[in-house]
């Protein structure tokens, strides 16, 4: 008797050829994104994901993960002022499906995670305080055309919003069932856009007169008022502010005595090299040419 495929993964799933009948879960998956035709077709898989120097494959159908470095989120702190463009990152899923069988994937969040191996859980998509992206919106969405990332969604705002959010995210169709005959790999571009969140100091009115006397003796008055808003420059909150005192003391030619100080504070600010990195997940499911079998997240026989 034959039972229904299932598979799961995340970020980068590989599969491999089968020979007559399948005998082990292990036997539609390879850790080679390169397929086999088999000798008798019932269907070959891969599936993985990649990212800069990133690059993870699913040796049986488990989920992959790439991790979105904190190196990266912290380059929202080289926006400068109220209205800059978002920093922009791209990670890819890949696979091929042989035979009579598809894939599917779901995009999702997992944990915050320091290089000292802490993690924080990010289930709601609210990040951890104390880090650049628990000021920042981070949005991840399918590329355009062209793998084109210009084009961010709409995302919920305000106070309370996830930090992360995710775009047309779930049952995405890497491939359709009995549709790759040659096992050619197949790509599609993810975009994640962060932005920072700019907290402006306030609004600041301006006003500006004139007055005149024409050539007829006659006087011209008139004004003009303007807003501008200020906005600190991008950092992680301030550990504290320090004070600092100097001086000096020194004698004259003359013998006389000369003292004078000086005293100034300084912010500091916590280092965001320390920022922790994102993980994101890519989960896969096989689907099936034959409409009796549901698409799975495991295989067996």
């Amino acid at each position: 008797m034959r039972r229904r495929t299932v598979l799961s993964l995340t970020a980068a799933i590989a599969g491999v050829m089968t020979f007559g009948a399948i005998s082990t879960a292990h036997a539609l998956w390879t850790t080679n994104d390169a397929v086999v035709v088999p000798e008798l077709r019932t269907g070959a898989l891969t599936f993985g994901a990649s990212a800069d120097s990133q690059r993870v494959l699913s040796e049986s159908g488990e989920p992959v993960e790439v991790t979105l470095p904190g190196s990266e989120i912290a380059a929202v702190l080289d926006q400068g002022g109220l209205r800059t463009e978002p920093v922009i990152w791209r990670f890819q899923v890949f696979g091929a499906a042989l035979g009579i069988t598809g894939l599917e994937y779901d995009v999702t969040i997992g944990p915050q995670v320091w290089s000292d191996g802490r993690n924080a859980d990010l289930t709601e998509g609210i990040a951890e305080e104390g880090t650049l992206l628990a000021d920042s919106t981070v949005r991840i969405y399918p590329a355009g055309l062209g793998d084109d990332c210009s084009v961010i969604p709409d995302g919920v705002e305000g106070e309370g919003a996830a930090n992360v959010q995710l775009t047309d995210a779930a049952d995405r169709t890497l491939q359709e069932p009995d549709a790759n005959p040659t096992g050619a790999s197949i790509s599609r571009t993810w975009c994640v856009a962060m932005l920072w969140n700019h907290r402006a100091d306030g609004l600041y009115i301006s006003e500006a007169s004139a007055y005149g006397i024409a050539v007829d003796g006659s006087e011209n008055r008139d004004f003009d008022t303007w807003e501008a808003a200020v906005a600190f420059p991008a950092s992680l909150n301030a550990i504290g502010v320090y004070d600092h005192i100097a001086w000096a003391e020194g004698t004259g030619d003359d013998g006389t005595l000369s003292r004078d100080d000086s005293s100034w504070n300084g912010t500091v600010h916590p280092d965001p090299a320390g920022e922790p990195g994102l993980v994101i997940r890519i989960d896969s499911r096989v689907t099936n040419a034959n409409p009796t079998i549901a698409p799975g997240d495991r295989a067996t026989r």
